[in-house]
């Protein structure tokens, strides 16, 4: 789980991101999580010494990484509620993936929303989409541009396919941690949402390749 980096709070748009594997049964394990605009946990009329920012600090974390896992398992359940529903099978997944039907030809995406409460102790909206047995989600406000954090979650998942080879089995991702947080910050810097056409996508494709291969 990776905090959030220092950025304006006007500029947050996406409160978080997660990369989870649909494995079998009960588990649901996220692969890779990270927060762009945590919840706060400290008193704003109250100073704290370093030490109680270091222990406010791990509990933040703590909490936000229970938050991430509970929303990984919220994805679960609707991919495979989903799937059910326009009768199509669900992912095996035991099977070995290959390269060559490693596509996101046969995607699912959805959305749905988390009460005041649930998980979060705002309102709160996630878009996720499924591929074979990984998902992958934003952590949106609910007044969020919902068609514009589709199409950039798609987008993602495209170069994440592309450049980290996410969908087939065996591929040890613990290695392709940089890779990951290159493709964020270039699509979506700061959790921030951007409105883009073909010839900013080919600017943004010439400077993911230049932080990834230099």
């Amino acid at each position: 789980l990776r905090l959030p980096l220092p950025a304006p709070l006007a500029a947050i748009m996406v409160r978080g991101m997660v990369l989870l594997s649909l494995g079998p049964g009960e588990l649901c394990r996220p692969i890779y999580s990270r927060i762009f605009a945590a919840e706060g946990l400290q008193d704003p009329g109250k100073e704290e010494s370093p030490a109680e920012a270091g222990h406010r600090h791990q509990r933040q974390r703590l909490r936000s990484k229970e938050q991430l896992a509970a929303v990984a398992r919220q994805v679960k359940s609707s991919c495979i509620l989903a799937r059910q529903a326009a009768d199509k099978p669900l992912p095996d997944f035991g099977s070995v993936v290959t390269e060559e039907c490693a596509g996101l030809q046969d995607s699912d995406l959805g959305v749905f929303c988390l009460p005041a409460g649930d998980i979060f102790a705002e309102e709160t909206t996630v878009v996720w989409m499924a591929v074979l047995s990984l998902g992958f989600a934003l952590i949106c406000d609910p007044s969020e541009n919902l068609t514009l954090a589709e199409n950039t979650l798609r987008l993602m998942v495209k170069y994440f396919s592309e450049h980290l080879k996410l969908l087939i089995q065996g591929n040890d991702l613990v290695l392709k941690t940089d890779r990951i947080e290159a493709i964020l910050n270039t699509f979506l810097p700061h959790g921030q949402l951007m409105f883009i056409n073909c010839c900013f996508i080919q600017s943004l494709e010439k400077e993911l390749n230049a932080s990834m291969f230099k």
